[in-house]
């Protein structure tokens, strides 16, 4: 299945890994460069920061009203001090990924998932 252009939600990961020792210190900064960038950029809708059970790992999660606002968001990120962030906290690898969602679902009050945003697509097999 492909996404369309006009699916809702841009979503973003980054993870990061880093020694144990790190990985508290490296979630409290990504906390604070979310909380700066949420200030700069509307289209920016949500963030979560995660940590792994082992200690070596940090996942940032954002999400992004659309592939259209990340776009524009990002001609500010390189003036962010990245490649900073990740020798301080002595990051030894970092993976990116991107999906665009095509159906998210909720937990509503009757305690079914219901779809909060997005229409069923159709399928594009290859």
């Amino acid at each position: 299945m492909r996404a369309t252009p006009h699916s809702l939600w841009f979503t973003q990961m980054i993870e990061y890994e880093v020694p144990a020792m790190r990985q508290v210190a490296l979630a409290q900064a990504l906390v604070a460069r979310s909380e700066e960038l949420a200030t700069r950029c509307e289209g920016l809708q949500g963030v979560s920061i995660q940590a792994s059970d082992d200690g070596s790992r940090v996942l940032q999660y954002l999400q992004w009203q659309s592939r259209q606002a990340w776009a524009a968001a990002a001609a500010d990120f390189a003036e962010e001090p990245f490649f900073d962030l990740l020798c301080q906290h002595q990051a030894r690898g970092v993976n990116f990924a991107a999906y665009q969602t095509l159906r998210s679902l909720v937990r509503g009050a009757d305690g079914g998932l219901h779809c909060q945003v997005g229409e069923p697509q159709a399928y594009q097999g290859a």
